[in-house]
């Protein structure tokens, strides 16, 4: 009989326990929701996040239609002026829980068995650890998936359970109401266009369209799941010399247009794959002694610019930035397609 009482206690402690943590978590939804600001919000809100999932840090990101990849809005432990940019591949965690548009709960990064289980070609990219210094443990990560046609918007990672245990059933429940709560936010906003790129933005304040008809053309790249990019050259006629330029000035960087007549130096082509230049979104465009000038449309990007000066480590570089359209040419003057 006396066995019953401290089982019957724990039940019940529990029980508080769970619906403590409903009540926290209902509370967080309903400030979300009140807010137009959702990036700000989230900012303000991550250390309840975190603590809420005893977890140490946490990272949202934001799908990018235009290029296929997952940019941070929120990050907490990291430095806050830069983004990290995932592709949507098995090669990230984020990446697969976007690719898969499945909640992941990963109890021991350093166990290749326990990822390899999960699915054979998923990896732990491990370059954010290498940059910050920070080591990831485990992860809780799942996707803002929005409506009926569970449409990815974004992905939420949870980074280390306290004092090196492990997420539960009842945080990956939570984890994925408040993903629900999000996915609705942030649609609702990307809808209006107030999730605008922040590069774009100098189109507009240097003139090279308004800001009316740049929203306008967001709305419409999302509508028919384009690039941004080639609704505005195409359906805007907006130059791409002037949106290249426009692009280049935000970003401090010389503007490099493509010309048809260039060509690769074949001894950096050797030196380099098609996968790595299209995920980083780099490419050499010259060499001459120490001095390699680079190319690129995403100069922000910290990890690209990581990968990049380890795959060229005795190079003074100097980047330049290109439009996407360009750089896919000269993506396939190093690397042609097989037709």
């Amino acid at each position: 009989m006396n066995q019953t009482v401290p089982t019957q206690q724990s039940q019940l402690n529990a029980l508080q326990d769970r619906l403590d943590f409903a009540k926290k978590l209902q509370a967080l939804s309903t400030r979300i929701h009140a807010t137009d600001n959702i990036s700000q919000i989230m900012l303000d809100l991550a250390p309840e996040i975190c603590a809420l999932f005893q977890c140490e840090r946490l990272t949202l990101y934001v799908l990018n239609k235009e290029q296929g990849t997952l940019i941070s809005k929120v990050k907490t432990g990291i430095d806050a002026d830069k983004e990290l940019v995932l592709p949507i591949s098995r090669q990230s965690i984020a990446g697969y829980v976007a690719l898969t548009r499945s909640t992941l709960r990963i109890n021991n990064l350093d166990d290749p068995t326990e990822l390899h289980d999960i699915d054979p070609e998923l990896r732990f990219f491990n370059e954010v650890d290498r940059a910050t210094g920070f080591k990831s443990k485990q992860m809780l990560v799942a996707p803002l998936l929005q409506g009926i046609s569970k449409e990815l918007v974004g992905v939420l990672q949870l980074i280390n359970h306290w004092g090196d245990g492990r997420f539960d059933s009842i945080a990956e429940e939570g984890l994925e109401t408040l993903t629900a709560t999000l996915a609705l936010a942030f649609f609702q906003r990307i809808r209006t266009g107030a999730l605008l790129p922040k590069r774009y933005e100098a189109l507009a304040s240097q003139g090279v369209i308004s800001a009316p008809e740049l929203e306008l053309a967001q709305r419409w790249a999302q509508r028919k799941n384009k690039d941004l990019e080639q609704v505005l050259v195409e359906d805007f006629q907006v130059p791409l010399a002037a949106m290249g330029s426009a692009l280049a000035r935000q970003a401090n960087l010389a503007y490099q247009p493509y010309d048809a007549g260039w060509r690769p130096n074949p001894e950096l082509v050797k030196r380099l794959s098609r996968a790595t230049c299209q995920q980083y979104q780099w490419l050499p465009w010259s060499q001459e002694q120490n001095l390699l000038v680079v190319v690129t449309t995403d100069p922000d990007n910290r990890i690209g610019s990581d990968n990049l000066h380890r795959s060229f480590p005795y190079n003074e570089i100097l980047l330049r930035y290109t439009t996407r359209t360009e750089f896919g040419k000269l993506l396939e003057k190093y690397f042609p397609t097989q037709k």
